[in-house]
Formats: C-alpha cells, structure tokens, sequence
C-alpha cells in the first residue's frame, strides 16, 4: 500500500447479507475526506468469495484489497491479516454489519492528526436508531461508555466497529489473539495489552455508527454464554490479573476467603441458575422492564458459561 495513505478501514466478513452493501454505502458518503484511505477486506473462509458478489469499489476508497482465508473463520485472525497488509498509520477496526454517520472516516483521522493524539479513539455503536427500537436495543447502547462524555475511556471500553489505533502500537502489542477463535473477547483482551504498554484511549460518542443486526436478548445471551465459556475464560486464564473482569470474582468458591461473602456468593450461584435466567429471560422478551435485569442477563450468561453452565 502507499506510503500516502492516511487511513486503513479493515473488516472481516464472513458470508455477509445486505448490510454489507449498506456498510460500503456508507464509507461512500462520507464527508470532508481530505486524505488518502483504503479499504481492506478479509474474507473469513465465506461459502462464495465476498469479492465476486459486492462491487467493492464503490465505496470510495482510494485503495482496495480484497484477501480471502479459508477456514472456519477465525476473527482475530482475519484483522491480524490486514494489519499486516497496509501501510497506513492509522487502523480503522470496521464491522461489517454497521453503518457510519458521514463523518467518522474525518472524525478518526482528525483525533490521530491532532497533538496530543491518542494512541485508540472511539466512538459509539448505537442500536436503537430506529423509530421502532425495543427496549433491549435502548439498554444496548448504554453499555460500553456509549453515553458517557467525551475523553479518556478506560481500556474495557475498546471494542471493535467504530474504533481506530495507531497500527504500529497494535503490531508491537502482538496485534489480536488468534487463540479467541469463538465469539467474543479478543478486543477486551487487546485493550488490556494496549493499556499495559500506556496506550492513551479517548471516545467521542458523537462519532455513531449504526448497527444493522437486530439482536434479540435471548440470541445475545446465547453468545454471552460462548463468549463466558471460550474467550472469557482463556483471557483470564492468560492474564491472572485480570480477575473479577465481569464480575467474574464472585464464582469463587462460596467458602473461600473472606468467609463473611459465602451467603452472597451462594445467592449469585442461584441467581445465574438456568430456571432463573431462563424465567428472566422469557419475561423481559415479552415486557422490557425493568431495564436493569437486561444487565444480569447478559453477564449472567457470560458467567453462567464461564461456571461451565449449560443453556
């Protein structure tokens, strides 16, 4: 890629719908792009080559590079690989069921030119954007520091769609774990790596992207519950430091010390049981309220996978 490149924008898809042709969209309408930008796609092992079947080339983008893997997928792997193709300072981590508001391309740009830069910025991902949103999709987009100022964000913030870093920082960090071959993780576990090595992080909500999948609660606990019993688990294995991430502190054993939390952690066991969840689940499919029970849904299926729970 040439050296004039300001911005790489990466995403691995993997047998994409519609939306894919609604992200292209998108980057084709963004505004005040005064700098040179790339688009690299990683097909992820797709059942018919994503080249042949989306014209990737009306996006707009100054360069195009279209790289096939074959396999059963493996996200990490995917953005490891475009990493390792482009040239450009700044890596845009995109998503490819999302659609961006015209000026994030800008917005990502403007936060790495100006002085002092930060080494990752991000802005949100926003659910509820249409008129006709659930509740779920309301409660979704105050997760993540989505409605939180704009500034510093702490490093368990950094997730991937809306997100840009300086590229050479995330290949001297050892770029994404490709041993996070399953739902989730591997953006969380990143961030910390990031963050072990100083990296500044900052997000401006007012950059949106808008997410095109309308995932339903009982579709996102059942990736929570993948995501507790593969990525979640093998990070805390990898970083023992990083423990009670989740809340992941309170499936210690119920007698361990401090003795006086045995009753609490005996409670939580309960509460993350499959009748209960299942019971919660069903009843905030049918009402949506109140909100705060989303929360334990979807950590409590996070950590009912981490306990070796099943469905």
């Amino acid at each position: 890629m040439s050296g004039s490149t300001l911005l790489s924008v990466q995403v691995p898809v993997r047998d994409p719908g519609p939306e894919f042709a609604l992200f292209l969209g998108s980057l084709a309408g963004q505004e005040s792009v005064d700098f040179e930008w790339e688009l690299v796609v990683v097909d992820d092992g797709s059942s018919s080559p994503v080249a042949a079947r989306f014209d990737l080339g009306s996006c707009g983008a100054h360069r195009i590079a279209a790289i096939r893997l074959e396999g059963p997928g493996n996200r990490p792997r995917a953005r490891n690989r475009a990493l390792e193709v482009s040239s450009a300072p700044v890596a845009f981590f995109a998503d490819a069921d999302l659609r961006y508001a015209p000026g994030v391309l800008r917005a990502h740009t403007d936060a790495h030119r100006a002085g002092p830069s930060p080494d990752v910025f991000r802005g949100s991902r926003i659910n509820a954007w249409a008129p006709d949103s659930t509740p779920w999709q309301r409660w979704f987009d105050t997760r993540g520091g989505n409605l939180a100022p704009a500034g510093p964000m702490p490093w368990r913030h950094f997730v991937t769609g809306n997100a840009s870093a300086r590229a050479r920082l995330v290949l001297e960090a050892g770029c994404f774990d490709e041993g996070i071959d399953r739902y989730g993780g591997e953006d969380t576990e990143l961030g910390y790596r990031l963050h072990l090595r100083d990296a500044v992080f900052r997000m401006d909500p007012s950059v949106k992207a808008f997410h095109l999948d309308s995932v339903s609660p009982g579709k996102h606990c059942a990736k929570m519950l993948e995501y507790g019993s593969t990525g979640l688990r093998y990070t805390l294995e990898k970083h023992r430091d990083m423990g009670g991430l989740l809340g992941s502190g309170w499936l210690a054993p119920v007698f361990s010390r401090p003795a006086c939390l045995a009753p609490a952690r005996l409670a939580f066991r309960l509460a993350i049981s499959g009748p209960v969840h299942r019971m919660v689940l069903r009843w905030m499919e049918a009402v949506g309220r109140p909100s705060f029970l989303f929360t334990y849904l979807s950590v409590g299926a996070c950590l009912r996978g981490l306990s070796g729970r099943t469905p």
